[in-house]
């Protein structure tokens, strides 16, 4: 699988390259671009969907961690309240974890998004162009 920086810099350059060049792109190199950020946008759904799960995963790890804490902690007669506080301090590295993967999954989510707006507006490009030609 590709790397995040490296997707991310593929769709990056792309886009900039459609961004300074869609007013004078034939409409080869307009498919192209699309073709290549189709491409990538694949990659990056992938990548987004194993953030999503990691997400996942890493809230219940916290969470079952914080159980098991408060409860050993209860047994051993510690307010339930104290518990509760100390068992998530305790689970403050999984909770780090968790927030990171959401982040990370919620920004390429948005990426995405924005990414399938330029390929849909190379699209319009294409077709404009096409009609154009048309006698």
């Amino acid at each position: 699988m590709i790397s995040p920086s490296e997707i991310l810099n593929k769709i990056s350059t792309q886009i900039n390259w459609y961004s300074a060049h869609s007013n004078k792109a034939t409409i080869e190199q307009l498919l192209d671009c699309k073709d290549l950020l189709v491409g990538y946008n694949y990659h990056l759904a992938e990548l987004m969907s194993t953030y999503f799960l990691n997400y996942t995963k890493c809230y219940y790890i916290r969470k079952i961690k914080v159980a098991r804490v408060k409860n050993v902690l209860i047994k051993n007669k510690t307010a339930i309240g104290t518990a509760e506080s100390i068992a998530t301090e305790q689970s403050a590295n999984e909770f780090e974890q968790e927030v990171e993967n959401e982040a990370m999954a919620q920004r390429l989510d948005n990426l995405l998004r924005q990414s399938n707006k330029v390929v849909d507006a190379i699209s319009q490009r294409v077709s404009v162009l096409k009609k154009e030609r048309e006698p």
